[in-house]
């Protein structure tokens, strides 16, 4: 698993690659704490799911962490691209009213950006 990390205009866009099972789920969690310490301007995150083909409890379990840490900072956690398979895994883990959803990168970095301002 890889996750490629972008800054888009002030939202920092997380698009995991490969299934996130495993160790994988500490990886993500130090790339996001990683760039919460320095985060200068807004702290909204969007995890683009494009890429991810799977996902565990143990990456859910870090992905709900972060959604509190990132909360308390003021910020927001928008999804894009979720896979019928991964959206019914965020259903399931009751997930699925926690973040924001977008159909598109383009259109979550709007929205996101105007929840930051």
């Amino acid at each position: 698993m890889t996750i490629d990390v972008k800054n888009r205009d002030g939202v920092i866009v997380l698009k995991p690659q490969g299934t996130l099972v495993g160790p994988a789920g500490n990886e993500l969690k130090q790339v996001i704490e990683t760039h919460l310490q320095d985060a200068v301007e807004s702290t909204n995150f969007l995890f683009d799911f494009a890429d991810c083909l799977r996902i565990d409890s143990s990456a859910v379990g870090v992905i709900i962490g972060l959604h509190v840490s990132i909360a308390q900072q003021g910020g927001v956690v928008g999804v894009t691209n979720l896979s019928t398979s991964l959206k019914n895994y965020f259903v399931m883990a009751k997930l699925i009213t926690a973040f924001k959803h977008f159909n598109s990168e383009n259109e979550a970095i709007v929205n996101l950006r105007a929840i930051g301002s």
